[in-house]
């Protein structure tokens, strides 16, 4: 399947994981340090559901999309959060969910080392590029 600009939505979608794959530890390492100790949890079951957007990258991917939860509570805590974390890769994420940072998390991925932080920026910008390509 290609974009409305012709590129290979298949080819993007995966490249778009590898990219989350790419980011992702970096990011837990920063959650492991913030989230533990956190009185709010930004994980609410709003941000857990797919929205059309989040259907196209997984469905590029031929990926199997979890079943929806209907009747879950907005406030409530995420679908996939678990003791230890979110259940799901976070290729696998909701792109609300995978990039939402609250100020802490923010403030704790600034103050690391300076190069690391860079290449993440880097990344993300990838990332937000490849996604809106993807979309058209």
């Amino acid at each position: 399947m290609k974009t409305n600009k012709g590129i290979d939505s298949k080819q993007l979608a995966d490249d778009l994981r590898d990219a989350y794959k790419m980011v992702s530890p970096f990011i837990e390492k920063h959650t492991a340090i913030v989230c533990p100790d956190c009185e709010s949890v930004c994980c609410k079951d709003k941000h857990g559901r797919y929205d059309d957007n989040d259907l196209i990258y997984l469905g590029a991917l031929e990926v199997d999309i979890p079943v929806d939860m209907p009747g879950l509570k907005d406030a409530g805590p995420c679908r996939n959060m678990t003791g230890i974390g979110c259940s799901l890769d976070r290729w696998m994420r909701p792109y609300r969910c995978t990039f939402f940072f609250c100020n802490a998390l923010l403030k704790s991925i600034e103050e690391d080392d300076s190069k690391l932080y860079r290449a993440f920026m880097v990344f993300f910008e990838h990332m937000v590029s490849s996604r809106r390509i993807l979309l058209g």
